[in-house]
């Protein structure tokens, strides 16, 4: 017969209580609502400002529609650079406003930008090309600015003049004549004053393409005068051109199977966006929306800058099996390790300009060695995987990247090799900034481990004070078994491992296991059943809580729960994280 304290519940369940827990279970959804309903609400109002901006009976749908995705598209911009700047997101981290912001889904947040902000592009060039071609002027002309700005405006009314075809003749011909000031003076003047019904009115706003309105100087009029390569109108059409173009590319490249494949071409296609705020400038009349999101993406740039790049150090190369590889190097004196922290990679000889995330997973702050591990994904790691082979000819191979044949280690009976690389940081994950939880479950698939290690390592020595954790580490090579050696061989107070082993050798299991096995260290040769797991996790943390309450003789309908972090492949990471919303956890997803 269980005991009393494993079957306690709470002997009168109030509906405040079962309010309580199914907004619990639907926090990570209610935290984003409102964000997405303000994000909503606002460009909607854009679209408003932007189909109504200067309409009169003369205005089409297509000039309409395309001015109203132009005041999307500012809005869009104005936000898409703010949830992939990393130390803005560390400052709000450790701001008060933490669990008021979505920001585990910075990321995400990021993405579905992206998909708004092509549609939105796609649809604003669409109309406006359209609108060129209902003009009576020829379709190329108009794009190309081959007729000067202050006529186009008078002929097609779409800026609020109103003139007779006399005054635009004789504007015309003011043109034609070299813009002499002194027939401005005795009659453009006057005919900007009568026929600009906006550019004198005191009441009324800035218009969209003459922002420098009032037209009562000859300096102003003159450069609204000028056509071709040096109008306005070429300025803003073929900017646009490229920036359409240019967003294409962003978001073919960040497709995530794009990304995956071809993840060089994906960073080097990103760094277009500086190229484009410039466009944008160019682009936009008015910079009051930009202004903001350049200074901030200025700092962020500067702040950059300050973080110590480490170049031309010698890392040590370890083959752990056919699709794993651990990579070490002497750690500089500044560069501490921290868990929850990861570091740039960058490798001159496989890439010059690319830079890929590697998690820290050293002991302690102060350790002489840098370790990281990494898995054959992409086209990168295929390259660093294949040096091994070149490896042990050194005399044949380019930019020094290897230098010579280490002898094989103790532990890894494997191909080692030397090479040059640069790394850059720490950063800190999102891990790193969490509120302090006594109680963890931390659930990894193969490589995903690595972002754990270093917490491991943190829990072992004591430096990060939690009562009560869960790793559950789901893989296929038993060879890996060997990064969790420490922690198997020395328990941490508090602390369960639960080992999932998808091969059936029993002999594939290391020799040291049989003789380490713990009361709190399960391993399991077969998948997960993550129903059958979260039950039993929340079962254990309701008798953790009921004995905590009891020795306290006291009764509370607040129940602890832990915080999950998952790191793996993607099926692994959608799993955890529906049950986790259904038992009502918070759950963060770490990048590997």
């Amino acid at each position: 017969m269980k005991s009393t304290a494993t079957t306690f519940e709470p002997p009168i369940i109030s509906r405040g209580y079962v309010f309580y827990r199914w907004l619990k279970k639907h926090y990570c959804t209610w935290l984003a609502l409102p964000w997405l309903m303000l994000l909503t609400f606002a460009l909607a109002m854009q679209f408003w400002i932007g189909f109504q901006y200067n309409s009169n009976d003369t205005t089409t749908i297509y000039l309409q529609v395309a001015r109203a995705f132009a005041y999307d598209l500012l809005l869009i911009l104005s936000l898409l650079w703010l949830p992939v700047m990393r130390h803005g997101l560390a400052a709000l981290w450790r701001s008060r406003w933490t669990s008021w912001l979505p920001l585990t889904h910075a990321k995400n947040i990021h993405r579905w930008l992206g998909h708004v902000l092509i549609v939105a592009s796609l649809i604003h060039g669409s109309c406006y090309l359209l609108y060129f071609n209902s003009l009576e002027s020829p379709f190329m002309a108009t794009l190309l600015g081959e007729e000067p700005d202050l006529v186009r405006s008078m002929k097609t009314t779409m800026y609020e003049f109103v003139s007779e075809d006399e005054s635009i003749e004789d504007v015309i011909d003011w043109i034609a004549l070299g813009m002499p000031e002194s027939m401005y003076h005795d009659k453009i003047r006057p005919i900007m004053k009568e026929d600009c019904t906006k550019c004198h009115s005191s009441s009324s706003t800035m218009t969209y393409a003459i922002p420098s309105l009032a037209l009562s100087h000859y300096d102003e009029v003159t450069s609204l005068s000028q056509a071709g390569l040096w109008s306005r109108q070429f300025r803003i059409n073929i900017c646009g051109i490229v920036m359409l173009l240019l967003v294409i590319a962003l978001w073919v490249t960040s497709l995530g199977v794009m990304r995956k494949r071809y993840h060089h071409v994906f960073q080097q296609v990103h760094k277009l966006g500086y190229l484009m705020i410039l466009l944008a400038l160019l682009h936009i009349p008015r910079y009051t929306w930009l202004i903001l999101p350049c200074i901030i993406l200025a700092i962020e740039y500067v702040f950059s800058h300050y973080v110590r790049i480490y170049y031309n150090q010698t890392a040590t190369l370890i083959k752990v099996n056919d699709s794993v590889m651990t990579l070490t190097l002497p750690r500089p004196s500044r560069f501490k390790i921290q868990s929850g922290h990861y570091l740039q990679l960058r490798i001159p000889g496989i890439k010059r300009y690319e830079w890929h995330d590697f998690s820290l997973t050293g002991q302690r702050s102060d350790e002489d060695v840098i370790r990281l591990k990494i898995k054959v994904q992409g086209n990168w790691t295929q390259k660093l995987y294949d040096r091994f082979g070149s490896a042990k000819y050194p005399s044949s191979t380019r930019n020094d990247l290897y230098m010579n044949e280490l002898p094989q280690t103790e532990s890894l009976n494997e191909d080692q090799a030397r090479l040059k690389v640069d790394i850059r940081g720490p950063f800190a994950s999102p891990a790193a900034h969490m509120p302090k939880n006594d109680r963890w479950v931390m659930i990894a698939g193969g490589i995903g481990i690595t972002p754990f290690i270093g917490f491991m390592h943190a829990f072992l020595s004591n430096k990060h004070q939690v009562k009560q954790f869960h790793l559950i580490w789901v893989l296929r090579d038993s060879a890996l078994l060997s990064w969790l050696k420490p922690f198997i061989t020395s328990p941490i107070l508090g602390g369960h491992i639960h080992i999932y082993l998808t091969q059936s050798e029993e002999s594939s299991l290391p020799d040291w296991l049989y003789f380490n096995k713990q009361k709190n260290i399960s391993i399991n040769k077969q998948r997960p059943d993550w129903s059958k797991i979260f039950s039993h996790l929340d079962e254990f943390n309701h008798n953790k809580n009921s004995t905590q309450n009891k020795s306290h003789n006291r009764y509370s309908l607040k129940i602890k729960k832990p915080h999950c972090f998952v790191c793996g492949p993607l099926g692994l990471t959608k799993a955890v994280t529906k049950h986790c919303q259904n038992m009502g956890w918070s759950v963060s997803v770490e990048q590997f």
